[in-house]
């Protein structure tokens, strides 16, 4: 598994306050304290931690430094403290920056702030001698691969707020390939937050609301995926990259699906959306090649930037709120590129003076009204009439995509039906 893509876990911790014995001359924008092994950078109100001698072996962080809370500990603040054995930060420390303490290789053991929000990424990556972490309650977001290849790490302790575990966060730990022997999903707190590389079927088991950031990120032996009903969000690219993802069941409790979600599912060739969505975010199916057909419910109003962007194999968008907000340009639903525009060869349907006509009309995109089978321009008894007559046995209808109103893929006796309906509504 390559360890810069993202993944999850988490590390919780006691502080000590230790009393400041040397006061500096914080004037500085850097400034070092010999007595704590440290460099520190004077943010006005608080002071975070930059730096320390690459010979320290125990650094105790101090919650302040002549009156100022110490809040930080800067990106690669400790990343070149090779002899670091021993890490006890104070309460005071709000936020552990990126690679803060990678490559810390003697690194066996580490007392995370309670307030520490924020791991960043790559934060304690390749911290061979790490064996546990416990991650405290005030920990709501560990990073992209924050504890990636710590090869010793087998306890971890993740905490009742984390919110968010990265890609990858724990690539490569003991701790990580244990749970993975007893379950293929890593889960906390009702959420989804990672799958075990080689995944082929996903199961998302009932109590689970949300499906996290980057979950199934790259699991390209990913084929199907199942969420159950109470599954409330897709994240940010949670199934990017499964090339192989061929269908995906997502029940109508699922009310956000995240950008980028399903950027370059390839072989993803249709799907039915939530009708407890309403909105499309950005980028969402960009780059979907095998996509050949979308139903946009009514339930959903917005559809973003990008949203069916580059989806090579489409031909077919329809859109059922007549006042769906679409993003405006030519790039929004695209399945080609040229003279340096994108393009769209398939056809968008909607209804007569929806903003799904006139987005079509302004990008010379072909448009077909929902129901009209014959082509003739309108939708009436007389295209039911031809889809019945398809149903029991008789020639196939001039746009059957027209009718396909449970987005199956066929003119089935359910669609003859649901047009029925259509048209006693209208």
């Amino acid at each position: 598994m390559s360890i810069f893509r993202r993944f999850s876990a988490a590390a919780a911790v006691l502080s000590i306050a230790v009393p400041a014995v040397y006061v500096p001359d914080i004037r500085a924008e850097e400034f070092s304290v010999p007595e704590y092994n440290m460099t520190f950078s004077n943010n006005g109100d608080t002071v975070s931690v930059v730096g320390c001698q690459s010979s320290a072996v125990e650094i105790i962080i101090p919650p302040e430094i002549d009156g100022k809370p110490v809040t930080e500990i800067a990106d690669n603040a400790f990343s070149c403290c090779t002899e670091l054995v021993s890490v006890t930060m104070a309460d005071t420390v709000e936020k552990i920056g990126a690679m803060a303490f990678a490559e810390c290789q003697a690194l066996e053991s580490v007392k995370i702030s309670e307030n520490a929000g924020v791991i960043g990424e790559y934060a304690f990556y390749n911290c061979i001698s790490l064996d546990n972490v416990g991650i405290p309650d005030g920990v709501t977001d560990i990073q992209w691969c924050a504890f990636a290849q710590c090869t010793s790490l087998k306890s971890v302790i993740i905490p009742s707020t984390i919110e968010k575990i990265g890609y990858n966060a724990f690539a490569d730990t003991p701790w990580l390939k244990n749970i993975y022997k007893k379950d293929p999903l890593l889960i906390y707190n009702d959420t989804v937050f990672d799958a075990k590389e080689r995944i082929i079927k996903a199961e998302i088991p009932a109590g689970v609301k949300k499906i996290g950031d980057s979950a199934f990120e790259g699991r390209e032996y990913l084929t199907r995926a199942t969420l159950s009903e109470g599954v409330e969000s897709i994240g940010s690219f949670a199934f990017s990259g499964c090339i192989n993802l061929k269908k995906i069941i997502i029940p109508d409790s699922v009310a956000n699906i995240g950008t980028y979600a399903f950027n370059d599912c390839g072989r993803l060739e249709t799907m039915a959306l939530s009708r407890g969505m309403d909105r499309l975010d950005d980028f969402v199916f960009i780059f979907c090649s095998g996509l050949e057909y979308i139903q946009i419910p009514e339930n959903i109003h917005s559809i973003g930037n990008k949203t069916f962007g580059s989806c090579e194999a489409l031909e077919a968008v329809v859109i059922e709120d007549p006042d769906c907000e679409i993003f405006d340009s030519s790039s929004t639903i695209s399945n080609n590129y040229m003279d340096d525009d994108f393009f769209f060869s398939g056809t968008i349907y909607g209804y007569e003076n929806s903003t799904a006509e006139g987005y079509a009309e302004k990008y010379g995109y072909k448009f077909g009204i929902i129901g009209d089978v014959n082509s003739d321009g309108e939708f009436s008894v007389a295209d039911v009439v031809s889809a019945e007559r398809f149903v029991l046995g008789g020639e196939n209808p001039e746009d059957w995509r027209a009718g396909d109103r449970d987005c199956n893929n066929v003119i089935d006796t359910y669609d003859v039906v649901l047009m029925k309906q259509l048209l006693v509504k209208g």
